[in-house]
């Protein structure tokens, strides 16, 4: 089991470090329309279609898992402060029992109309005219990883000894860190 949860942490790795890659492309791209725009007249055409359906994309869903691991959703905390360790435990695995279900259907109803978009050739309707199909996997791709992501942290807190401690990283409180003052 840990030699399979670690194949899946290091495709997850990766999907992470092309979404890190995403991003710079997106800040170096965004720079450069907005200096071509305000200085020469003359934006980078399609920039607004192709950041927010394919670099966004990438982005947000090869980088949800990864996220997930390391518990840095955004959430709120005023109640669950409150709980003990295994309240807290129990509650991260009715929610996550409960929410991978979800993912892993909304990412096969992604694919099925990823794979429609890819019959039926529909493309954008930008300037670029490029296809939307591709766009629909990545998200299928990135929704299958948290849904397997949440089964794998539900084993993980069942099983606490048959998968790596690695697997389900603690938060980091503020205690934590030592920083001068």
């Amino acid at each position: 089991m840990k030699k399979i949860v670690g194949l899946f942490d290091g495709i997850d790795k990766v999907m992470s470090i092309i979404a890190s890659f995403t991003l710079f492309v997106m800040m170096v791209w965004i720079f450069l329309d907005v200096t071509l725009r305000y200085f020469f007249n003359s934006p980078i055409q399609g920039t607004i279609e192709l950041t927010g359906e394919y670099l966004m994309v990438l982005l947000v869903y090869l980088a949800i898992s990864q996220t997930q691991k390391h518990d840095e959703h955004v959430r709120v905390t005023f109640l669950e402060e409150k709980f003990s360790e295994k309240m807290k435990k129990v509650t991260k695995f009715i929610t996550n029992i409960l929410a991978a279900p979800f993912f892993l259907f909304i990412a096969y109803l992604n694919l099925q109309e990823g794979l429609e978009y890819l019959e039926q050739n529909i493309k954008s309707v930008g300037v670029l005219d490029y296809p939307l199909a591709p766009a629909l996997f990545i998200i299928s791709v990135g929704l299958l990883m948290i849904g397997l992501r949440l089964i794998i942290e539900c084993v993980a807190i069942l099983f606490p000894k048959l998968i790596a401690p690695s697997t389900i990283m603690k938060p980091v409180d503020d205690e934590d860190i030592n920083m001068p003052v």
